[in-house]
């Protein structure tokens, strides 16, 4: 086949991009936020970002779509790919603060991609105090997931001010043909076709299974086909509405915030209780929220959480073929006057039964089949959804790019028809956390802010960093090894 028709996106990846598309709450965007110690030489950089290009395909591909509009697009290549569209820098007016660059981030998160183009774009920002910058990078989530997010990361950053030793040369990439609706629709429908004879071939293996289980071995055969259509049953229930009484509205806007604290912190309390870093981080989350609806005269006992579970290394594993190598667990999760430990036994218990779910391995075949669904009613289903927390590991030593050390790195996520999204990247010995909060769920930001760092700081027993990791050190502030390389 003709490598420009590309790869049509199928299970997540196709999910994403369809209720994306389809509705303004659901747009699906991640910006990566890097705080620089010093300006990255931009020469160097857009070396740095057309050499990424050349090693990650899919920041060189856009949507391709058929004649009909039925099936999901494909990705790729552009035959007009050209770096300098999707890169560009600027200087913050007047005296730059981390309140202009979050807004920054913001005004970029909110804006749609430009489907005739690569689903990615970098912004360098410049005039921060202390002749400091940020990187912006913002990708689509067809395209990558939080893991990959990072891996993409691994492939742009250096490990050294001068660079990276013995790096292999830029590899060279082929010319693209242009590529008609008309050719996409056959090739859509020659994957259609073989995904639909996998299908049936999958479907009569199954149930030659289960003839021969049958007459085998009938009480266990029938209870597993039976434990599996019952998960399948949780995996796709829709809830009634959010539980929160306090962050009851959507709308197609939303603010960021972030933070940082010691990693250490994290990893103590998660030890210490024989539990791992996700169940203090959620259980950090849990606490924050608690005491937002305490603040607000109306606690609430449990709150929906979504939560991302990688499905990489997992039997099922897609991620050489999938950007998004992961499926989502949706559960409620008990907040009210716990203590720690209870909280962390709480978010343990639950991720570890979504883990054991059968239908965990049916996510892709499940998101397929949700193209048959509108997007309204998955949108509404999205609403029901108070907040999502997703926690990814990321390097443990210091990065450069283009000569300047990167002292921060704060994941800013759309909250996708949650009213709040809370991720956390490690790096460097500390703990970055990004918020997103809808704005009609919660129009009172800084107070949602402040009560979640009480949460962590309730959890780790460690100060945690104030909201502007610019701002200058305060006695009772947290002092990541990050922060003391900031100040």
């Amino acid at each position: 086949m003709n490598e420009s028709i590309g790869h049509q996106l199928t299970g997540w990846d196709a999910a994403t991009w369809r209720t994306a598309s389809g509705d303004p709450t659901l747009r699906s965007t991640v910006v990566a936020l890097a705080l620089f110690d010093s300006v990255p030489d931009w020469d160097r950089l857009r070396q740095r970002l057309e050499r990424l290009t050349r090693l990650v395909p899919a920041l060189r591909m856009k949507p391709l779509h058929g004649a009909v509009g039925l099936s999901a697009p494909r990705l790729g290549p552009d035959p007009d790919f050209d770096i300098d569209v999707h890169v560009r820098r600027y200087r913050l007016a007047g005296r730059g603060s981390w309140a202009d660059v979050l807004q920054e981030a913001r005004r970029m998160s909110l804006t749609d991609f430009d489907h005739d183009r690569a689903l990615w774009e970098a912004c360098l920002v410049e005039g921060l105090p202390g002749k400091r910058a940020a990187l912006l990078l913002k990708l689509h989530h067809a395209i990558a997931d939080g893991q990959a997010t990072i891996l993409i990361g691994m492939s742009l950053f250096e490990f050294t001010p001068e660079g990276n030793p013995m790096e292999p040369e830029i590899p060279q990439v082929p010319e693209p043909d242009a590529v008609s609706a008309p050719e996409v629709t056959l090739a859509n429908l020659g994957d259609n076709f073989k995904r639909g004879a996998e299908l049936v071939k999958g479907a009569a293996t199954l149930f030659a299974g289960l003839a021969i289980g049958s007459v085998t071995d009938p009480v266990a055969t029938w209870t597993k086909a039976l434990e599996v259509a019952a998960s399948v049953g949780r995996f796709t229930a829709l809830p009634d509405g959010s539980m929160s009484p306090v962050m009851i509205g959507r709308g197609t806007t939303y603010h960021f915030a972030a933070f940082d604290l010691p990693f250490e912190g994290m990893r103590a309390v998660a030890k210490a209780h024989d539990r791992s870093v996700n169940d203090a981080f959620m259980a950090a989350v849990g606490a924050g929220l608690d005491r937002y609806h305490a603040r607000h005269d109306q606690p609430v006992d449990e709150l929906r959480f979504n939560v991302p579970i990688s499905l990489r290394g997992d039997p099922g594993d897609r991620s050489g073929q999938a950007a998004n190598a992961v499926t989502i667990a949706r559960f409620l999760l008990p907040i009210a006057g716990l203590t720690v430990e209870e909280r962390m036994e709480s978010a343990h218990e639950q991720v570890d039964r979504w883990r054991a779910e059968p239908a965990l391995r049916l996510a892709d075949p499940l998101a397929d089949v949700s193209w048959l669904v509108p997007v309204p009613i998955l949108a509404q289903a999205a609403k029901t959804s108070d907040v999502t927390t997703s926690n990814v590991p990321g390097p443990p030593i210091p990065l450069y790019l283009a000569g300047a050390r990167m002292v921060g790195v704060y994941p800013l996520v759309a909250t996708i028809g949650a009213a709040v999204n809370v991720t956390m990247i490690t790096y460097d010995g500390s703990a970055f956390v990004g918020l997103s909060a809808d704005d009609r769920a919660v129009p009172d930001l800084d107070a949602l802010v402040e009560d979640l760092r009480a949460g962590f700081a309730e959890v780790t027993g460690k100060p945690v960093g104030p909201w502007d990791p610019l701002a200058a050190t305060h006695q009772g502030d947290g002092t990541p090894k990050a922060r003391a390389v900031r100040q």
